[in-house]
């Protein structure tokens, strides 16, 4: 997604109400900077991947009584950054567990955030900062390309130049 229309983020999690709420925090919060798309399961966030997300909230246990045969967040992680490494993922995990959030930032999460009373609030902070980190690469991005453009064209101007010298000073 372009920075004209803000980002596009995945919420994956299979707590419905959970969802419900966070969707409705971040709309609150970020209003129409966020293009917001909502999974219950990590499987179906990765059939949606051709979308291109720039930030992924991923619930870390995703396989509930109902669907114990489901992708685990881990796993769902790992996926999406074999895909693209510039995908932001924050990880969400009820248990607040040192081996979780280890396992999650080694595994290229840019953060762990364990939901409580003020998850809600660290999303939002977490979220304004990957959101900042987007912008500052789309810069670097935009310049990059500029500069690749202006050294093509000094490159050319040079060789023309050389051209030019050597044919009207040189007859062949």
């Amino acid at each position: 997604m372009n920075a004209q229309n803000g980002y596009s983020i995945f919420l994956v999690d299979d707590d419905k109400m959970f969802l419900a709420a966070l969707k409705n925090s971040l709309q609150q919060q970020f209003g129409s900077s966020l293009q917001v798309s909502e999974y219950t399961n990590g499987e179906e966030c990765m059939e949606n991947m051709d979308n291109s997300p720039d930030i992924v909230i991923l619930d870390y246990y995703l396989n509930d009584e109902e669907h114990p045969d489901a992708m685990n967040g881990l796993k769902v992680l790992k996926e999406i950054k074999s895909i693209s490494k510039d995908i932001i993922v924050i990880m969400l995990s009820g248990q607040d567990k040192l081996q979780v959030a280890i396992d999650s930032v080694k595994n290229g999460a840019y953060e762990y955030i364990a939901k409580s009373e003020s998850a809600f609030v660290r999303i939002q902070n977490t979220l304004k900062n990957a959101t900042e980190n987007i912008e500052s690469e789309r810069e670097s991005n935009k310049y990059m390309k500029w500069n690749i453009a202006m050294g093509v064209v000094i490159a050319a101007i040079i060789i023309i130049d050389v051209i030019w010298y050597y044919s009207s000073h040189y007859t062949f």
